[in-house]
């Protein structure tokens, strides 16, 4: 009991905490401008144009052990910080039990659970989902800079920039590459980082077969209990084919839940209006 009610106050404080830090006159605001690509020559690369991101882009992924789905969806265009980026939303994952936590969409889209923070460490076992992301992309690379949760209060939607932003993907990829998704050295070090390992690997998944590029993820963190201690994870991995995206990816649950636990997912529908221009 006591334990519940202490779980409990440590949740409503950091609402609280997330209200005070994230209420300031910027926010999100109309788009200005765009940056369009220009198509390069992509023979053994995979570049910012082989990635798809135009609004009303779709995918769809399912669970390879209980089926459960999501779909995420580009939507439209925000400003952030006086840069135009696109707003992805993630859907709710069906089916779902009435109390089951819904953190699945936190491992596919940000370094295996490292997402929620409290200044300046990151909070593991936050309840609510993530429901939108926004990056902004360029030739050079594909970065996200902001996301909201859903809040079980009054006006549920809360936005909150990230600190540092994130290099998702670093174009082009290539067998090879490495690079350094994000680097937080204030309170608990961590540390993400991703590679690519290999190119052409064949993978059939629900939506089709698909020749890849496989990148993996790894995170190197601090331990709460001796900070000077660094933990690695479990790397991800994910399977990335060119004007597609990624069609599988494995993530183990290590922060997000106290058992360890892999779980697969593959792409089962994809929408992409085309023709791809940025």
């Amino acid at each position: 009991m006591m334990y519940s009610l202490l779980k409990t106050y440590c949740f409503m404080s950091f609402i609280l905490l997330m209200f005070i830090v994230g209420c300031s006159e910027e926010g999100l605001i109309d788009p200005h401008g765009e940056n369009k690509l220009i198509p390069p020559n992509t023979s053994g690369t995979l570049q910012a144009i082989d990635f798809p991101t135009d609004t009303g882009s779709a995918w769809t992924y399912i669970n390879t052990n209980t089926e459960k789905e999501f779909t995420v969806r580009v939507r439209g265009t925000r400003d952030i910080s006086g840069t135009t980026h696109r707003q992805l939303t993630i859907s709710t994952i069906t089916p779902v039990e009435p109390d089951e936590v819904n953190l699945v969409t936190v491992d596919h889209l940000a370094a295996n659970a490292f997402y929620f923070r409290t200044d300046t460490d990151f909070f593991s076992e936050f309840p609510f989902p993530i429901i939108a992301t926004y990056f902004n992309k360029t030739p050079q690379g594909i970065v996200e800079s902001a996301f909201d949760i859903f809040l079980p209060i009054q006006n549920p939607v809360f936005h909150q920039k990230h600190f540092p932003e994130r290099l998702l993907w670093d174009f082009p990829l290539e067998v090879g590459k490495e690079w350094t998704v994000f680097d937080k050295t204030a309170g608990n070090p961590v540390s993400a980082t991703r590679f690519v390992t290999e190119k052409d690997v064949v993978v059939t998944v629900p939506a089709g077969t698909y020749s890849t590029y496989v990148v993996y993820e790894e995170v190197i963190y601090g331990d709460i209990e001796a900070p000077t201690i660094r933990l690695i994870s479990p790397p991800a991995v994910y399977w990335v084919a060119p004007a597609v995206g990624v069609v599988q990816y494995r993530f183990s649950r290590y922060r997000a839940t106290e058992t360890f636990q892999t779980e697969t997912y593959q792409l089962k529908s994809v929408h992409l209006p085309g023709p791809f221009t940025d």
